[in-house]
């Protein structure tokens, strides 16, 4: 139990902090955005091209870790969606963000930290394939789901949708480090000495900065209506997730431990703000998935520790 408290209690710290420091005079959601983009833009894509650069990251990587994790990804969504269209009998375009949020986490501001605090630096190159293929391959299937309960099937849909990952790509700072760091690694050049001294000093505010504008953030959020369906979206990113990817690793693919302990931890992290930016663009269902931003993080303190102390 220390072991986890030693984990689990300096990072949700970093996100109180960050979320009472937002609540005061002091701030305002200006400062929260020019906060997010520094990390968003400098710091962790900083961190993650110099992890990556040196050749090391993906050194033991198990391939089928994707699998196991975005196969359970989309089982979580399609049984939310199943789920609520009996139960809740909603519209087309709020079951798809309901599946989006079932499957989608949090995988930079709060996944990136803790799982390295977690499981050490080793731990990057198979964080970095999940925070890959989160947003190229949820996303599409999402914007597709959306777009064809609107009744919008033709051939130029289909074609925004296909080109939605290469535009995530190119947008993205952290898939830009990402993909630059692997083939700066191919190279076989590794980083100058002042290069990588830059890069150390910039990572190690990286994770601190990180977790304490999720605080800042989510202190912008608001409780809405729709308890049910943000109750069940909760329960479904926090509990089912992580159940559904941990059996597919360890039971189904076999994966070794640690990789599977890896995955399982990306699994249980709460709702990423993805999900909000998606509901925002379609003017749908940004009630119930700010709500489910809100609680998720708030309530996986307690969720992630039980989730440490039962992989640990």
């Amino acid at each position: 139990m220390t072991a986890i408290l030693n984990i689990i209690a300096p990072v949700f710290a970093l996100i109180l902090v960050g979320y009472g420091v937002a609540r005061t005079p002091k701030w305002n959601p200006e400062a929260t955005r020019y906060f997010n983009n520094f990390v968003f833009y400098v710091a962790l894509p900083t961190l993650l091209f110099g992890k990556l650069a040196t050749g090391q990251a993906f050194d033991g990587v198990e391939p089928l870790i994707a699998a196991g994790y975005f196969g359970g990804s989309l089982i979580s969504m399609a049984l939310i969606i199943g789920f609520s269209r009996a139960a809740f009998r909603l519209p087309g375009d709020e079951l798809a963000l309901l599946g989006m949020g079932a499957g989608f986490s949090n995988t930079v501001l709060l996944g990136l930290p803790l799982i390295v605090l977690t499981f050490g630096d080793n731990a990057v190159g198979p964080i970095t394939t999940l925070i890959a293929f989160n947003t190229l391959l949820l996303l599409p299937i999402t914007i597709l789901l959306i777009e064809v309960s609107h009744g919008r099937s033709s051939q130029r849909t289909l074609i925004k949708i296909a080109i939605a990952p290469i535009s995530a790509l190119i947008r993205n700072p952290i898939l830009i480090a990402i993909v630059s760091g692997a083939l700066w690694s191919f190279t076989g050049w590794g980083l100058a000495v002042p290069v990588d001294r830059f890069i150390g000093l910039m990572s190690g505010a990286a994770g601190p900065c990180a977790l304490f504008v999720l605080g800042a953030s989510l202190a912008e959020y608001k409780l809405a209506g729709r308890p049910g369906e943000t109750a069940t979206l909760v329960g479904f990113k926090l509990l089912i997730h992580p159940l559904i990817v941990w059996l597919l690793c360890a039971q189904v693919f076999a994966l070794d431990a640690w990789t599977t302990g890896i995955a399982t931890m990306m699994a249980a992290i709460p709702v990423g703000a993805t999900v909000f930016t998606v509901a925002q663009q379609y003017r749908t269902f940004v009630g119930p998935v700010t709500s489910s931003i809100l609680i998720s993080t708030g309530i996986s303190a307690a969720t992630l520790a039980a989730v440490i102390g039962f992989l640990t």
